[in-house]
């Protein structure tokens, strides 16, 4: 297992991020999960793919980076994370 490295979020995936919120596609509550989730400096799969579903959208990621953003309607893929 690795640590979850917000800080190597692609520039692309964060712009992603703030858009959605704008646009309402990701709810307030959902957003505080994920920030939530962050601070608890979560563990995440050290090498393979991931998913944490957050209601309005899901955080995919590989090994310790986070990589993008899906819609709620989205399949995501790799380890569903609790």
């Amino acid at each position: 297992m690795a640590r979850l490295n917000w800080k190597s979020l692609p520039k692309s995936a964060r712009e992603h991020l703030y858009d959605a919120v704008r646009t309402r596609e990701i709810s307030t509550d959902d957003l505080l999960r994920l920030q939530k989730w962050i601070d608890l400096d979560p563990e995440v799969p050290a090498s393979e793919d991931w998913c944490k579903d957050f209601g309005s959208f899901k955080l995919v990621g590989t090994g310790s980076r986070p990589t993008t953003f899906l819609r709620r309607d989205q399949p995501c893929w790799g380890i569903r994370l609790p």
